[in-house]
């Protein structure tokens, strides 16, 4: 009995934990509008498709089944957008979110690069003699995008010198100082900003 209690008390516990670590889902009450271009971004030209003020209006992410679209009723009318056509979301606490993969991703940083972050768990295995243990672990994935901010990609030191560093003293320098892809995702404490965009605002500016 005692083996059967501790067996159920670890097995609670390894679900809490990975609850814990589990990111927070957007909630469909906590998007505020929608960004429907880059343009549109860029100017602050946000869509409210609903106001929410009569019964039954809201806006509906569709996270549960990874779904392409994003369903707004108002006043019983139903408008579609799709995930891969809109740029952004804006949540009532004034972050943005990007649909990336139809994951919405955090855009972190726009100084520069447009950076964007993903705050998940994956699985890691561990073997223990004839025993195999997962455990859920907290990662976070970068992404970015320049230009045209068509496509987005990984942030890595391999995509940055194929398609962001096209300058050749941005491309000297940042490859001189930035020598590991985990360097990239270091962020200026007191500024907020990725340190690589600093990086990279610097050197124009001083050009």
């Amino acid at each position: 009995m005692k083996t059967l209690y501790f067996t159920i008390a670890i097995a609670l516990f390894t679900a809490l934990q990975t609850n814990a670590q589990r990111p927070k889902e957007i909630k469909n009450s906590e998007v505020k509008g929608i960004y429907l271009t880059l343009s549109d971004f860029k100017a602050n030209k946000l869509t409210i498709p609903t106001d929410k003020l009569h019964d039954g209006d809201k806006i509906n992410l569709k996270q549960f089944f990874i779904s392409p679209e994003i369903i707004s009723i108002e006043q019983d009318k139903e408008t579609v957008y799709y995930k891969d056509s809109i740029f952004a979301i804006q949540l009532v606490n004034g972050e943005n979110y990007r649909f990336i993969n139809r994951t919405p991703c955090l855009i972190a940083d726009t100084s520069y690069l447009f950076i964007y972050t993903n705050k998940t768990t994956k699985t890691e295995y561990k073997t223990s003699g004839p025993h195999r243990r997962s455990k859920e672990v907290p990662v976070t994935y970068y992404y970015f995008s320049v230009g045209n901010h068509e496509p987005v990609l990984m942030l890595n030191l391999a995509n940055l010198r194929k398609y962001a560093l096209t300058d050749s003293l941005v491309h000297k320098t940042v490859c001189d100082l930035y020598t590991t892809d985990e360097m990239l995702s270091k962020v200026n404490p007191q500024t907020g900003r990725f340190e690589i965009n600093e990086t990279m605002i610097s050197v124009f500016t001083k050009k």
